[in-house]
């Protein structure tokens, strides 16, 4: 049986084979497709990481000292509620109250003797003395140099009393201001523990963002580099389909040959291996559309 078949332009024909030797070496020869790389951690995020790190407990010393600071307060105003003990009145005593009492009274003593004297004398020019009434006078004026004894000591003690019960009062006021500035001095050092925090949080945040820019910029250039690799990769490729296409709509002359032992026409042998090679090579650009390379 005799069957025909349709050979392209000699030259055309060559081109084609030549386009199958090259896409038979370029399917032999393979490629490597690059790996993907992940950007490290900028330094402005080491630097987060490690303040993180650090930061971790920053603020108990803080609270340890506010907390140190509030007994203190607390025990000061524990001990200044109320009115001043006779304990703490003692305590503001006049330590020489003794001396100023015998050097009062042995003033008085010496005045009463004075008087005494003088009533004396004045007895005797009245030729009195001894007499009933000089002994009255002088019982009087005994008695009042004993009162007078007794006021001074009186008004001696009363007056070392108030001056060390005022002492102590003052004492007491003092010690509830110093307490309620402590208290507070605590209650500030809470505070700067907390804004201490907050602020090596929000200094943390800061370089967070920073490097996080950083690295999506360096990220793109780390893939950039890999589409430039695959596009280096790819380039035969695509310059052989390239070429494919334009021998596929290249003008060209064609002549049947008679054969014997096919039946029906069809395809030369050539375009046949053509069209499988250039299929399996147009399934690479297939592959790669889809994102696979």
């Amino acid at each position: 049986m005799v069957d025909y078949i349709t050979r392209e332009a000699p030259d055309i024909e060559a081109r084609r084979l030549g386009l199958l030797d090259t896409a038979k070496a370029l399917t032999e020869q393979g490629y490597t497709l690059p790996d993907f790389q992940q950007a490290g951690f900028t330094n402005p995020q080491q630097i987060a990481f490690a303040r993180a790190l650090q930061g971790i407990g920053a603020y108990e010393p803080f609270l340890q000292k506010a907390a140190l600071s509030t007994d203190q307060a607390q025990n000061l105003l524990m001990g200044a509620t109320g009115a001043p003990t006779s304990q703490q009145i003692a305590s503001y005593a006049n330590p020489f109250q003794q001396q100023v009492i015998d050097a009062t009274l042995s003033e008085l003593d010496k005045q009463a003797g004075i008087q005494r004297g003088q009533l004396a004398g004045e007895a005797v020019q009245r030729g009195v003395f001894g007499g009933g009434r000089y002994g009255v006078a002088e019982a009087e004026l005994a008695k009042g140099q004993q009162d007078a004894r007794a006021a001074a000591l009186a008004n001696l003690n009363r007056q070392n009393f108030a001056q060390a019960q005022q002492a102590a009062l003052n004492q007491l006021e003092r010690e509830r201001a110093i307490g309620l500035g402590i208290g507070a001095l605590g209650a500030q050092q809470a505070s700067l523990g907390q804004q201490a925090q907050q602020f090596g949080q929000s200094d943390i945040q800061n370089l967070l963002g920073i490097g996080a820019l950083q690295q999506q910029f360096n990220q793109s250039g780390l893939d950039l580099a890999r589409q430039n690799q695959l596009q280096r990769i790819m380039q035969p490729y695509q310059q052989l389909g390239f070429y494919s296409d334009i021998l596929a709509g290249a003008p060209t002359s064609s002549q049947q040959m008679s054969v014997i032992g096919q039946g029906g026409g069809g395809p030369s042998p050539i375009q046949a291996a053509l069209g499988t090679g250039l299929g399996a090579f147009l399934g690479i650009g297939g592959l790669r559309r889809s994102g696979v390379i």
